[in-house]
Formats: C-alpha cells, sequence, structure tokens
C-alpha cells in the first residue's frame, strides 16, 4: 500500500533531479517521466551495442515513494 504521507513530502524540483539522474546513468533517451500512486514510472529508450550493431530498447522502471527518497538521499 502507498504511504500517504511519503506522497505528501515527495517535491518535484529533487524528484526531477533524482529521476533524471538515474535517466543519464542508464542512457534513456526520449523519456517518459508519470507520476502514479505509488511513486514514479520513468519510461525510455536506452543504445545496446551487440557484436553486429547499435540497437535502440524501451526501458521502464518503477520507483516507489522509499525508492525516490534513496535517490534523493543520493543527490
Amino acid at each position: 500500500m502507498a504511504n500517504p504521507s511519503a506522497a505528501k513530502r515527495m517535491r518535484y524540483e529533487r524528484t526531477l533531479q533524482a529521476v533524471g539522474r538515474l535517466a543519464e546513468k542508464q542512457r534513456l533517451r526520449d523519456i517518459c517521466i508519470l507520476e502514479v500512486a505509488g511513486g514514479v514510472v520513468l519510461q525510455g529508450q536506452a543504445l545496446v551495442s551487440t557484436r553486429d550493431a547499435y540497437h535502440l530498447v524501451s526501458k521502464t522502471k518503477v520507483l516507489s515513494h522509499e525508492d525516490l527518497a534513496q535517490l534523493i538521499r543520493d543527490l
């Protein structure tokens, strides 16, 4: 169950900085950030190299309020 008090404490500026840093670490492009009841969904495309070529792969990461709090502490 989502922690309503955690949602109230979430500040957009710090949250977006933390999510943006995660997107950069995972080398995501064409990202979408969606706020949901339990936290945030980050979706984007990552460039992955294989022996033959480079491919864009869709990636989705669901971040709970607790995950977001940890990312913000790591800023």
